[in-house]
């Protein structure tokens, strides 16, 4: 994972879940006027770089509709 390829205005947060073993869970934030807003959320990856790319992927798709 190189959080430098992550666009401007935006923020992953990849952890692992609390009460799951080896799972891990990915936030993708994207930076408003004042506040970050919460775009999406997804949990049951394997390893976090799993869930990185799918975060980026999820990115990718967002920006490519604007």
């Amino acid at each position: 994972m190189n959080t430098e390829n992550i666009p401007k205005g935006w923020w992953l947060n990849v952890t692992v879940m609390s009460r799951y073993q080896d799972q891990f869970i990915v936030g993708v934030m994207r930076k408003g006027k004042t506040v970050w807003i919460t775009e999406t959320v997804k949990g049951y990856f394997d390893n976090s770089n799993d869930a990185y790319d799918w975060g980026m992927a999820f990115i990718e798709k967002y920006n490519s509709k604007s």
